[in-house]
């Protein structure tokens, strides 16, 4: 085969395959807020639409203070707390049930500084008996777009006294062009396992509030379609067609 003609064969296939892939993207991804355990993308990553602006003061202060029987109270740490992050918006509050305390720490920043890995934070106290990323179920629940989302798992026994538990989970929500935002849960803990599951109910309680129930969002293609026609869909692999039967019309001229 013609050298020309092969390379013009692969030019057209890859031309037509990256213009598909862009077509079925969804046309509105800026809208959406990813979730993930940790900076980068990982395979716990999922995304959904949030009904609060994490980049805007006010708007986070709207989270409700009663959640299904949790009522929440404001707290802040001591001042050389927040001169260590140095973030630009740290919202806390605890909330209790029936007996149950839960610290909800809210973090947004566009300084990676700001986001202390929780492993170290903790660690001049209290020692990670373990550690792991764990799903929080949601099934088929109409006030989310997603079934679950992963988090990390911290299960912690203080170094002094050794009866002393905690369970914290966290994970972190960010938007190309914005700042990152972490949610961190904390919890005194007779039993992890226990203490985990009420703290699992109160982040689905929490995130059914975040989050806002969104349709399937619609494609690039079907957006074209819509305000341009089919036609516009069928320009796009155009070139990629051109490249690819011209390479064929070398490649039959080389062999005869």
């Amino acid at each position: 085969m013609d050298v020309r003609g092969y390379f013009l064969i692969m030019a057209g296939v890859v031309w037509i395959a990256a213009v598909a892939m862009f077509l079925l993207a969804p046309a509105n991804i800026t809208n959406y807020t990813v979730m993930d355990v940790a900076f980068y993308k990982t395979p716990y990553r999922t995304i959904g639409q949030t009904s609060y602006n994490f980049n805007d003061p006010k708007d986070i202060r709207r989270i409700p203070y009663r959640i299904d029987g949790w009522k929440g109270v404001d707290f802040r740490y001591p001042k050389r707390v927040y001169e260590i992050l140095d973030a630009n918006i740290i919202l806390s509050r605890a909330y209790s049930k029936n007996g149950t305390v839960i610290w909800l720490d809210i973090i947004n920043s566009d300084r990676r500084k700001s986001f202390h890995d929780p492993r170290v934070c903790y660690g001049a106290k209290w020692d990670i008996v373990r550690e792991r990323v764990i799903p929080i179920e949601f099934g088929n629940l109409s006030k989310v777009v997603f079934e679950r989302i992963y988090v990390n798992r911290l299960d912690l026994v203080n170094k002094k006294d050794r009866w002393m538990k905690m369970v914290v989970l966290y994970w972190f929500m960010f938007r190309g062009g914005e700042g990152m935002t972490m949610f961190r849960m904390s919890a005194l803990a007779k039993d992890f396992n226990r203490t985990c599951d009420v703290m699992k109910d109160f982040a689905k309680d929490l995130l059914q509030i975040v989050y806002k129930k969104v349709e399937r969002p619609k494609t690039i293609a079907e957006t074209w379609m819509e305000r341009y026609g089919v036609l516009t869909i069928v320009l796009a692999f155009i070139p990629g067609t051109v490249l690819i039967a011209y390479g064929v019309r070398l490649a039959r001229m080389h062999e005869t």
